[in-house]
């Protein structure tokens, strides 16, 4: 374990003082999809600053002794984490491959990237469906709960959805860049809303690719809809971690 905190804290975990950046790196899974997407946050300044692979190998380690602390809560709660980190990097280099394949016309390596890029979103929230600390139904009973009546209840799920998503109206979203401010990497959002955003566009270039004129995405508006739901969220963890996150990596990695 001790290597494992070597690397992070030598990576990651070490921003240069030079490189200063306004919060942690953001995940590509939670940004509005583009061809070109880096930052989540409309006004994030996250450098490139550490080897993504340092991450990985230090989700490996701890995968590999995952047997050995199987039950120990602050350990599956490390390595749930650092492996979702993983998953976030390897999702950061398998759109850039999308990218490049629509660029260069080339239909079937964008349809495997582009596949293999949402299955990542799966997984992710697969394994962090695990941990109650990590499902947006966690953060939905919360708010729900301090409701009186149930429209009391539905008004207060609305805000939480939206706190996590598109921070208010249009004008606040989009030209208000306020848009994924409060962006969540959890277990639900991940499934229904980033996935849904990524399959989306990517729906869209495959039409592109095909010669087509496809009508102009609007973000909002399928965002929109998923503020609007109500209340199928649980905020019980599904599944073992340790197993969850031995077969995800074996996967994946």
């Amino acid at each position: 374990m001790q290597q494992v905190w070597d690397l992070l804290g030598n990576g990651i975990y070490n921003s240069p003082k030079e490189k200063i950046q306004q919060g942690t790196h953001e995940s590509v899974f939670c940004a509005r999809p583009g061809l070109d997407v880096y930052q989540v946050s409309s006004w994030s300044e996250m450098k490139e600053y550490y080897n993504p692979q340092d991450v990985i190998e230090a989700a490996r380690l701890m995968v590999s002794v995952a047997d050995k602390y199987q039950g120990n809560n602050n350990f599956e709660f490390d390595l749930v984490d650092v492996l979702r980190q993983a998953l976030a990097e390897k999702g950061r280099l398998m759109q850039k491959v999308v990218t490049a394949a629509f660029r260069a016309g080339d239909k079937q390596v964008f349809e495997l990237a582009s596949q293999h890029f949402l299955h990542l979103i799966l997984l992710q929230d697969q394994l962090l469906g695990t941990r109650k600390e990590f499902k947006v139904g966690t953060w939905i009973e919360a708010a729900r709960s301090a409701g009186q009546t149930q429209e009391e209840k539905a008004l207060y799920e609305w805000n939480a959805r939206v706190q996590i998503t598109t921070w208010g109206n249009r004008v606040a979203a989009d030209q208000g860049g306020l848009r994924d401010y409060a962006h969540k990497e959890w277990n639900g959002i991940l499934k229904d809303f980033y996935f849904m955003r990524w399959k989306a566009y990517f729906d869209y270039l495959a039409c592109v690719l095909d010669g087509k004129q496809p009508e102009e995405l609007d973000f909002y508006t399928l965002e929109e809809a998923w503020t609007k739901e109500t209340g199928f969220y649980s905020s019980i963890p599904e599944g073992n971690t340790v197993v969850v996150a031995k077969n995800i990596f074996e996967e994946v990695f």
